[in-house]
């Protein structure tokens, strides 16, 4: 009788314990889980805050709580090896710091509470990891670039993720390019939300435009490249002056050349100016000609004077410019004869005057000689 008391005593204790643990896991329950970022990218690390809150009238006192996985590396594994004791009504926030070095999925590390009077709560927490970045793409960009004429390139940024990104801000860089904007701060972009930038460059030379994009997901900097091959090339729609029914006279000293200039290209040449060229040299009276702005298939006729002594031809330079002002020239050549037909100098009597006067001198003396035999 006496140990069937003692049995019953322990077995009493042991009923109470497993109620008192029973007790203890209905009183805990998780009340909320929020994870930063949102949806990790391959790399990223985060932050789990894990909320438990005592629903019940008395206190509950716990020994650990950690966070448990086989895939999600977690940082601080050990944060919390002796708890204590939440009191009734009261809440309690545990954070955890992860790293998804894993592909693309939804893990479930396992949030766990070991209770010191026995028994424990385990709680699994979906984790996204996707690799998915930021999407930077080319609206408009021109079909041909030309050395030193500034052209305007628009990009789109878009945020296909399910997770908000912030910081985002691109940098334009080129050998031998030039931009007006040295960089667009975006800011931050919801899922499915875009933003339009522009950026106006201009090159000097062949190379790669090249666009460094970066942006944050929660506290993990990203980075991106989008990569513009500029080419230069004559240009589609630039103006292009042509010069046409050129006429070369010699006159007192020097060369006139009269002729017509028509723009034949799509755009409009502002500032127009046509000389000549070494080995030329330009005088008066049309030492440069001003010629203005030629619309497109728009002409006006020029002329300039200019002495080339011993040379038989000489460049007229047709200068211009674009709509930004950047100076473009081009150089036609023209015949004006060997070196022979140097027009003469000043001082000198032209050959054809003396011939005029040779002529009229004798038409004179057979005037007077006629006149005199008559008498």
């Amino acid at each position: 009788m006496k140990h069937f008391g003692l049995t019953l005593i322990l077995l009493l204790c042991c009923c109470a314990g497993i109620a008192s643990a029973q007790d203890s896991s209905a009183q805990i329950s998780v009340t909320s889980v929020s994870i930063d970022p949102a949806v990790l990218m391959r790399g990223d690390t985060a932050t789990i805050t894990v909320v438990i809150t005592n629903s019940g009238t008395t206190a509950v006192a716990i020994s650990r709580v950690t966070l448990l996985d086989t895939d999600i590396t977690l940082l601080n594994e050990q944060s919390y090896a002796s708890v204590g004791d939440i009191g009734a009504a009261n809440s309690m926030a545990f954070t955890f710091s992860v790293r998804a070095d894993v592909p693309d999925g939804v893990y479930y590390p396992k949030f766990y509470i070991d209770f010191r009077n026995a028994g424990a709560l385990r709680y699994r927490i979906p984790v996204k990891v996707d690799n998915t970045e930021l999407q930077v793409s080319v609206l408009s960009r021109p079909d041909s670039f030309q050395m030193g004429k500034k052209e305007t390139i628009i990009l789109k940024i878009g945020n296909p993720r399910e997770n908000e990104l912030n910081g985002i801000a691109i940098v334009p860089e080129g050998e031998g390019m030039t931009a007006v904007q040295s960089g667009f701060f975006v800011g931050s972009l919801l899922p499915d939300q875009s933003e339009t930038v522009s950026f106006d460059v201009t090159p000097t030379q062949s190379t790669d435009l090249i666009f460094h994009i970066s942006y944050r997901n929660g506290l993990n900097r990203h980075m991106s490249d989008l990569v513009i091959p500029v080419v230069l090339s004559t240009g589609k729609r630039q103006a292009d002056p042509i010069l046409n029914n050129i006429e070369v006279t010699s006159e007192s000293g020097y060369y006139r050349v009269s002729g017509d200039v028509t723009n034949a290209g799509l755009d409009s040449a502002y500032s127009v100016v046509i000389t000549a060229g070494t080995p030329a040299e330009p005088v008066d009276p049309f030492r440069v000609y001003v010629v203005g702005a030629l619309d497109a298939d728009d002409f006006s006729s020029f002329e300039v004077t200019f002495r080339a002594p011993g040379a038989t031809s000489a460049p007229l330079i047709v200068q211009y410019k674009d709509v930004d002002g950047n100076t473009f020239t081009r150089s036609v050549s023209v015949e004006i004869g060997s070196s022979s037909d140097t027009p003469n100098q000043g001082g000198e009597i032209p050959i054809t005057l003396i011939a005029f006067l040779v002529v009229l001198v004798v038409a004179i003396g057979g005037i007077i000689l006629y006149t005199w035999k008559k008498k």
